[in-house]
């Protein structure tokens, strides 16, 4: 009996809470929504340019649902930056090189196996001709020489002893015409190289959710247990501004987001390993960045909630969705009206641009607007987080 009334309880006041009703239903359907649409559907199509590749390569690409762009001369660096392609396949005397970029293991794994596929593919449909042919070559010799053993006096074609199947060695020859080998395509890369595992290449994009995820949690619940704990109704009562209170919340935790993101990324480098083709103080400086957008995040968002329940409600809305559009998949391959998100997800801009000083060697200059767009986040978030205040705090 005291259990029933227990869960009488518990179920009224779940029911009288809409946000957790909402947050408790519609957040999974929200994500299995979101999942639906964002992963890559292992049928579409992916796109390589070809030079100067025989164009029974070409059919067999095309034919393997492969989206195939014949160029003469490009400049491949520039050409796979520029996202025209997932790779560029080049023929010089039957000799096949395929370049990739090297930062996105997803599209550049389906590259090189379909690139591989289809040179093993005209391969064995040239060794399959040349068999024929030198099949139909012996026939004819054959019938030939039958011919001629025909024509002969019999007591002569009865000394002739010929076996025309022991006397050929058919595979031999063929082996010796077509290269079968394991290297069928040379694979050269952009960034990196061969030894770079999926791990490594997503790695730097890791290093920033993380630092955006116990950030924007710290933040929330902290603030959260301000409010419970009465410490920032005393605050409020004081004649401090409530700009003061945000900044002095934002800087406060600051620090230890700064040494957070310090430690994070120094145990990356120093520990696992990671290897940096740019700069270090860039990569500081942008999760720094980064963990003031998720303070301020995470500051906003607890002043919609009454417990820590309805603060973790927010993950899978607001966090999860964060990593999808963060450079691990590309943007370009999902469903159009899904790449309009990906500007407004501060993970978008440190992702990417961990990518790029991480694995490509982009100097400061070239990350300063991403670097910009994050310095924007701050903004907007603090001052929605002023505004916050002055609604929900009535003071």
């Amino acid at each position: 009996m005291k259990m029933l009334q227990l869960i009488k309880r518990i179920c009224k006041q779940v029911l009288r809470d809409k946000r957790t009703l909402a947050l408790l239903f519609l957040a999974p359907i929200f994500v299995i929504t979101l999942l639906n649409y964002i992963f890559p559907d292992p049928n579409d199509e992916i796109t390589i340019t070809t030079i100067h590749v025989n164009e029974d390569i070409i059919a067999i690409l095309e034919a393997n649902d492969i989206n195939v762009k014949e160029e003469n001369e490009l400049d491949v660096k520039n050409y796979l930056e520029q996202g025209h392609a997932s790779a560029v396949l080049e023929e010089k005397d039957e000799e096949w090189t395929l370049t990739i970029l090297n930062d996105n293991p997803m599209d550049e794994g389906r590259a090189i196996q379909s690139s591989a596929q289809a040179v093993m593919e005209y391969n064995l449909n040239g060794l399959s001709d040349y068999m024929e042919e030198t099949s139909d070559k012996i026939e004819e010799l054959m019938d030939n020489i039958q011919t001629m053993i025909a024509q002969l006096p019999p007591e002569i074609a009865e000394r002739l002893d010929i076996n025309m199947e022991t006397d050929i060695d058919l595979d031999a020859e063929a082996s010796a015409e077509i290269d079968m080998g394991e290297d069928l395509v040379t694979v050269e890369y952009i960034y990196g190289d061969e030894n770079y595992t999926f791990f490594e290449i997503l790695n730097p994009i890791l290093v920033s959710f993380f630092v955006f995820f116990f950030v924007f949690l710290i933040a929330g619940m902290s603030m959260l247990k301000e409010r419970s704990s009465g410490t920032l109704e005393k605050l409020l009562s004081t004649p401090i501004r409530k700009s003061e209170i945000v900044f002095g919340y934002l800087f406060g935790y600051g620090i230890f987001a700064v040494i957070q993101t310090a430690v994070i990324i120094l145990y990356s480098v120093y520990i696992l390993d990671m290897e940096i083709v740019g700069s270090m103080a860039n990569m500081f400086i942008i999760n720094i960045l980064l963990s003031f957008v998720a303070l301020g995040l995470g500051l906003l968002l607890s002043t919609f909630v009454n417990s820590e329940f309805q603060m973790i409600q927010f993950i899978p809305l607001v966090i999860i969705p964060q990593i999808f559009f963060s450079g691990m998949l590309k943007v370009d391959a999902m469903e159009p009206w899904l790449q309009w998100i990906a500007p407004i997800m501060p993970l978008y801009y440190a992702g990417n641009t961990m990518i790029d000083v991480v694995l490509k060697g982009f100097t400061f200059s070239e990350i300063i607007i991403p670097l910009l767009i994050l310095i924007l986040f701050i903004i907007i978030f603090v001052t929605l987080n002023i505004i916050g205040m002055r609604r929900y705090r009535k003071v």
